[in-house]
């Protein structure tokens, strides 16, 4: 039987310490009303991503709302993921040409691991974000989000290293807002 872990007991480096407030604005900070993508749209394109999770956006079902999913993340190499799917003819599936997203996703899934980060496939993912405008689609390597932090398998940083000298990143992964789910909703 696993042991209930409280959000306020949750230390992680990635995470503001506990008992730090931080001034959030909208898509960020909640607010009873949805915002459209259109009211926050100038703000959202000239954000950056998060050094470390503001605690206001811990997910935790003591609050009646959600907060919008943040993701642990690198920016996604398009191009490097691209060529090693085609050096490595991992291009195609049960006969069908992939997608150019499905093929990235492939070759993440191969190099996590050749370069033996045993990161789980349910946490290590290539997604969307909403930082830097819809217009074009940013991609984003996904390590975890605020919804798994409580999960006793999150990736080492041994592992986070692992990936990203694999995959030759720089810096350390930052918090990315999510494509999909971008605003406070009801559980």
């Amino acid at each position: 039987m696993q042991k209930h872990r409280s959000t306020h007991s949750i230390d992680l480096p990635t995470l503001d310490p506990p008992g730090t407030k931080r001034k959030l604005h909208r898509p960020f900070a909640f607010t009873k009303v949805r915002p459209r993508y259109d009211q926050v749209e100038g703000y959202i394109v000239a954000a950056e991503p998060f050094d470390t999770l503001p605690r206001a956006l811990i997910a935790s079902r003591r609050l009646a709302y959600k907060p919008p999913v943040m993701r642990y993340a690198w920016l996604a190499p398009r191009d490097l993921l691209l060529d090693y799917a085609r050096s490595h003819k991992l291009t195609r599936q049960y006969g069908r040409e992939l997608s150019e997203f499905d093929t990235m996703e492939r070759a993440l899934g191969v190099i996590s691991k050749k370069c033996g980060a045993l990161i789980p496939d349910t946490l290590l993912e290539l997604r969307s974000t909403l930082l830097g405008g819809m217009e074009r689609r940013t991609l984003v390597i996904s390590l975890y989000t605020n919804y798994d932090l409580k999960r006793r398998d999150l990736p080492s940083d041994n592992a986070i290293e692992l990936i990203r000298k694999a995959l030759d990143l720089r810096g350390s992964p930052r918090w990315f807002l999510d494509g999909m789910d971008w605003r406070w909703s009801y559980w």
